[in-house]
């Protein structure tokens, strides 16, 4: 689910490159935009952020 979700919010930044540059921000605005509400947006984004600090550390 992770991957597709993050390959679709890659296609829609490469069409839609305006934004503050917060990639947090941008994943939840992303996550809201295809339907999700507030609280699952942030839940869904800080799990995805967790995985990126994972793959850095």
């Amino acid at each position: 689910m992770y991957s597709d979700l993050v390959n679709q919010f890659l296609a829609y930044s490469r069409k839609h490159p305006e934004g503050d540059g917060d990639i947090y921000d941008r994943y939840k605005r992303f996550l809201m935009f295809i339907g999700f509400d507030d609280v699952d947006a942030s839940y869904e984004a800080a799990l995805w952020m967790d995985r990126v600090a994972d793959l850095m550390a």
